[in-house]
């Protein structure tokens, strides 16, 4: 079932929905125009419901937000060094939001922005259309985010990109995911797995230096499913890290999140060679729609994404995007309940 509702309006006027998709099994998903932010995912929990993202109420919050919470992120996920790249031989200077570099699309980028939306039956299509030199990018890009709620209590999301110049394209979801935020607890006693035996270090700028570095004796092996508690105290700062995907198919899991009572499981399907675990260390005391979660780390981020800084680095998988080509990728959030 899909119901598409006025949600509230932006401060310079422009109209924001609220888009509720709900399947057989009582899961929902809910998302706003604004951004095609996810502003709830509620899965069932036994004979109850858990609502596994954090958020906010109202539309003013969301548009005062500097975390990125719940948007679909875009130009460009992640961080490009001295936000400049090279397209068709000449440098190209993009906004810089973040000291010298540019972050998950810049100022003002997708999660900023106010999207189309329509009921296509059994799905939901989003669209946006990013101008040629919106944040320093070239080209106009036409934006396609398909979203499904499946009855196996699966969300499944669609990216589709099409471009007339040459450009950068790396799309990603921002969810903070927290499985126990109703009881004002953080993430840190929950389990995480991510299937990666590589992962990429970082420079000075926070950008990686073009090594992949195996995770083996190191906080970063998840390979097998850790307590948080224990890795995110071993690594100073908390993680904002990128990992190399063993495979990056959507049959095949790119992590698993495991809730502290060990019942409820989410599993990350993804298309994209990497996923960024930004384990919010530097946010404290957030307060949102579950209340207040004291102390840091609110929630996590699994971001499926190309390579931090891709386009500086020509052994990384492209995201480059030429007239003649369609970006296509697809990331799914599944749960179970035992």
């Amino acid at each position: 079932m899909i119901t598409i509702q006025p949600f509230s309006e932006t401060r310079d006027g422009q109209a924001v929905y609220t888009v509720k998709l709900k399947n057989k099994s009582g899961m929902e998903a809910h998302f706003l125009t604004y951004g095609a932010i996810l502003q709830r995912l509620i899965v069932p929990t036994g004979a109850s419901t858990t609502d596994v993202v954090l958020g906010y109420e109202d539309l003013e919050s969301y548009e005062d937000d500097n975390y990125f919470i719940g948007q679909l992120v875009g130009r460009n996920a992640n961080r490009i060094e001295n936000a400049q790249v090279t397209l068709e031989g000449k440098k190209v200077q993009l906004s810089a939001n973040e000291g010298n570099n540019q972050l998950h699309g810049g100022f003002e980028s997708f999660g900023k922005k106010v999207w189309s939306v329509t009921d296509l039956g059994d799905a939901v299509l989003f669209t946006y259309t990013s101008p040629d030199g919106e944040e320093g990018f070239p080209g106009n890009l036409e934006v396609k985010f398909y979203v499904k709620l499946e009855d196996d209590n699966t969300l499944a999301m669609r990216y589709e990109a099409t471009t007339d110049k040459e450009t950068i394209v790396n799309l990603t979801r921002h969810e903070y995911f927290n499985m126990d935020a109703a009881s004002g607890n953080n993430i840190k006693n929950h389990s995480l797995q991510i299937h990666a035996g590589h992962y990429l270090p970082k420079t000075e700028s926070n950008v990686p230096s073009g090594e992949l570095r195996p995770v083996a004796d190191s906080p970063l092996d998840l390979r097998n499913p850790v307590k948080l508690e224990n890795v995110i105290a071993a690594m100073e700062g908390g993680f904002d890290h990128n990992f190399v995907l063993n495979e990056n198919r959507d049959d095949a899991p790119a992590a698993q999140l495991i809730a502290p009572d060990g019942k409820l499981k989410m599993y990350v399907y993804c298309t994209q060679p990497g996923i960024q675990f930004y384990s919010a260390n530097g946010i404290t005391d957030f307060k949102g729609k579950h209340g207040e979660i004291p102390g840091n780390c609110p929630g996590l981020c699994l971001e499926p994404q190309h390579f931090p800084d891709t386009p500086n680095h020509e052994h990384f998988p492209t995201t480059v995007l030429k007239p003649s080509q369609r970006y296509e990728h697809d990331i799914r959030y599944t749960f179970s309940y035992e």
